[in-house]
């Protein structure tokens, strides 16, 4: 599962989200990747660069992080020349992604090598972050994937995420999406502290009245009133990785991944009965079940068997209407935010 800490950098408090690394748990890296503003490609000195590490870093990638570091650790454990290498590996796996300038660390903690550099790097990196962070983000609508549900006694029902936009505060109406059900907030906790206000960048606890924790799963989203809608059909911009080994077909059942909501989809190819790796489409995604999302958002598709991450992009039409006539006037509408 996903672990959280809590890093203070002054002037700014850091929510870390610990994500397992392991191939079989890339749907939880998923959900704890949402929201995220950077991110630390962590790589152990003894094992090197596998194939769950460049899997992490494609998907760190359809999802538009932009600022990160590359960090080795366990250097305690090997000699000089065989870090160096690591080292070397890691730049060439980072070229032409997000993380090609990135600083890249050499750290234990067994000894406490590089802790402090580390610090030091994470504290710019937040600066930068703070920098392009625009004014709608900060104080648009409110929105919190759910990656976690459970209750306490004495509390009742409580959900866990990372806001992504907005703020919210304790007396708050809300809407628990998908299932249009209206809840509001009892409390709020940031990293085990009782809270009077959350906002974006947090992590945040969320005591709820008005639902009981069994009407709740991963993958629901909570938001300002009127700014999420679900639907079982979306528009979107599909890119495939260029390690793709097969085309795409059309029709094929895939799983699409956006915010914390993990939903099998058929894919409708709207130009070409096949997608070759490296190519780019519009495509529809019919869902077997309503799921919420927002123009401009990043999503991230996986194939059933075997489990990869074959592409990801961008949400062009989050409650869209099928396309029966494509042609390139209407391709050209849902690419710049048409609606049909």
């Amino acid at each position: 599962e996903l672990g959280y800490a809590q890093l203070e950098l002054p002037p700014f408090q850091l929510g870390i989200v610990d994500v397992p690394g392991h191939e079989r748990f890339v749907r939880n890296m998923l959900s704890g990747a949402t929201g995220m503003d950077m991110a630390m490609l962590v790589i152990a000195a003894d094992d090197s660069v596998n194939q769950q590490t460049r899997e992490h870093l494609d998907i760190l990638r359809m999802l538009r992080l932009k600022q990160g570091l590359i960090v080795i650790t366990k250097s305690d454990l090997v000699e000089e020349e065989w870090l160096e290498l690591i080292g070397e590996e890691a730049r060439q796996l980072c070229a032409g992604t997000f993380l090609e300038d990135a600083p890249l660390l050499y750290t234990s903690a067994h000894t406490g090598q590089g802790i402090d550099e580390l610090r030091d790097q994470l504290l710019v990196s937040a600066q930068q972050v703070a920098e392009q962070l625009s004014e709608d983000v900060l104080m648009g609508p409110f929105r919190l994937a759910v990656d976690r549900v459970f209750t306490m006694t004495g509390h009742g029902t409580v959900v866990t995420g990372s806001v992504t936009s907005g703020k919210a505060a304790v007396g708050d109406s809300l809407i628990l999406e998908p299932g249009d059900q209206e809840v509001r907030v009892r409390g709020l906790q940031n990293h085990d502290s009782a809270v009077e206000e959350i906002h974006r960048g947090q992590r945040a606890a969320i005591n709820l009245a008005g639902v009981h924790h069994d009407e709740i799963q991963r993958g629901q989203e909570l938001a300002s009133h009127g700014h999420l809608q679900s639907d079982t059909l979306i528009t979107a911009r599909l890119q495939l990785l260029d390690s793709v080994q097969r085309p795409l077909k059309d029709r094929s059942v895939l799983r699409l991944h956006m915010g914390t909501a993990e939903i099998n989809a058929t894919i409708k190819l709207l130009a070409a009965d096949q997608l070759a790796a490296g190519e780019s489409a519009m495509v529809q995604f019919y869902l077997r079940e309503p799921a919420v999302s927002v123009w401009g958002q990043p999503y991230v598709v996986r194939t059933e068997s075997p489990m990869l991450t074959i592409g990801g992009g961008t949400i062009l039409d989050p409650a869209a209407q099928k396309l029966r006539i494509v042609d390139d006037e209407v391709l050209e509408q849902v690419e710049h935010g048409g609606v049909l």
